[in-house]
C-alpha cells in the first residue's frame, strides 16, 4: 500500500513538472523528469526529519540533493534553449531556472534581432522590502572589466553571458538592469526590470526571458 502511494506521488509530481517545461523538453527529458521526481520525494522524506536524523545520514541526503540539483540544472538549461527558439525579434536578458537548481545561474544577453549587437557595459540596482525599510544594492560591469570583450559582438540568434545571478541572494530582490549596447554604430542604453527569483516567482510565463527596452543614449 505504501509502495503504491509513493509510486502515485512520483507519477503526479512528474506530470506537474512536465507541465512547467517546454513541451519538447518534457518529451526529450521524460526519464530525467521522472528521476528528478523520485529524488525530490526522497529529499522531502529526509527533510521531514530535519534536526532529528542521525548525523551519519547527512551524506545520504547530500548525495540525493546533489543529484537532484544536477538534473535541475540540466532541465533549466534545456528549457531556456527551447524557449529561446520561440523568441522572434527583440533583445532579452535570460536566466535559467528550475526548482532546486544550483544557486548561481548565468545571465545571458540574447540577440533575437536581425542585426549584430555589441555589448559595452551593465549596471544593476536591486531593492527589497525589509522590516526596517528597504534593502538595496548596486553593481556594475563591462565587457573589458569582466574579461568578455573578445566576444562582445553578438550576432543574430546568439547570446553572451554578461553576469551571474544568485537564486538565494539576488532572488530576494527586484532588480532594475541596464545595459549599454551599440547597434548599427549607434550607442544606447537598454533597460529591464526582473522580479524576484529571476522572474520565476511572479512572472513564470516569461520562462526566464526579460525583454530589454531602449531608454536613452548614455
Amino acid at each position: 500500500m505504501m509502495r503504491q502511494s509513493i509510486r502515485d506521488e512520483v507519477t503526479k509530481l512528474t506530470s506537474r513538472l512536465a507541465q512547467r517545461c517546454h513541451p519538447g523538453v518534457a518529451e526529450q527529458y521524460a526519464a530525467q523528469l521522472a528521476r528528478y521526481a523520485r529524488l525530490d520525494i526522497a529529499c522531502d522524506a529526509f527533510n521531514a526529519f530535519t534536526g532529528f536524523r542521525p548525523a551519519d545520514d547527512e551524506d545520504v541526503f547530500d548525495l540525493l540533493s546533489r543529484r537532484r540539483r544536477e538534473i535541475a540544472d540540466l532541465l533549466a538549461g534545456a528549457n531556456l534553449d527551447a524557449f529561446e527558439q520561440e523568441k522572434v525579434g527583440g533583445l532579452f536578458l535570460a536566466i535559467p531556472y528550475f526548482s532546486w537548481c544550483s544557486d548561481k545561474q548565468p545571465v545571458f544577453l540574447v540577440n533575437r534581432t536581425s542585426q549584430a549587437v555589441t555589448y559595452i557595459r551593465r549596471r544593476l540596482y536591486a531593492f527589497a522590502s525589509a522590516d526596517d525599510g528597504i534593502d538595496e544594492y548596486q553593481t556594475a560591469g563591462s565587457g573589458f572589466a569582466d574579461g568578455i570583450a573578445a566576444g562582445a559582438v553578438i550576432q543574430p540568434g546568439e547570446r553572451l553571458q554578461i553576469d551571474d545571478y544568485s537564486m538565494s541572494y539576488d532572488g530576494d530582490f527586484v532588480s532594475n538592469r541596464r545595459v549599454v549596447l551599440i547597434i548599427e554604430d549607434e550607442r544606447a542604453e537598454w533597460f529591464v526590470s526582473v522580479s524576484k527569483l529571476a522572474g520565476f516567482l511572479w512572472d513564470e510565463d516569461l520562462h526566464g526571458f526579460h525583454e530589454l527596452k531602449r531608454t536613452q543614449s548614455p
